[in-house]
């Protein structure tokens, strides 16, 4: 039996390529008021995994700037996955395979790693004022 997890991870964009992703859509006048970006992990397992197996996983899937791990549910917003093309492995996914394996993580199929892009329009999805606009 084959399962799929998910794994949340940290965020992506420093504060600089925030605001220079920012800054680039105003130049491109595109309607964009904000921008998050978080890793997001899934991986394939072909058990069940027991508690002890689950804290290891998670520990190795921990990393990275840990201050601001949630995406933030802000609506509208519009979310975008980017993960690599199906029928793929990416040289990410083949090395933190290996850690796992190697970790004594047998169950362990596959790593992969994507990244989730939240973007909040100026405006609503359908041109009405945004929640945190509106009066």
């Amino acid at each position: 039996m084959n399962s799929l997890l998910h794994f949340p991870g940290t965020t992506v964009l420093s504060a600089f390529r925030r605001e220079r992703l920012l800054a680039e859509f105003a130049r491109l006048q595109l309607p964009i008021a904000d921008i998050t970006a978080h890793f997001e992990h899934y991986v394939r397992v072909e058990r069940p995994l027991d508690a002890v197996e689950s804290e290891l996983l998670e520990r190795l899937l921990t990393y990275g700037d840990t201050a601001d791990t949630a995406p933030e549910a802000k609506d509208p917003a519009l979310v975008l996955r980017v993960f690599p093309r199906l029928g793929t492995v990416s040289p990410w996914a083949s090395k933190a395979t290996d850690i796992a394996r190697n970790c004594g993580l047998d169950a362990v199929q596959r790593i992969e790693r994507g990244v989730r892009y939240t973007l909040v329009p100026e405006r609503g999805l359908l041109g009405s004022k945004t929640p945190t606009t509106a009066q």
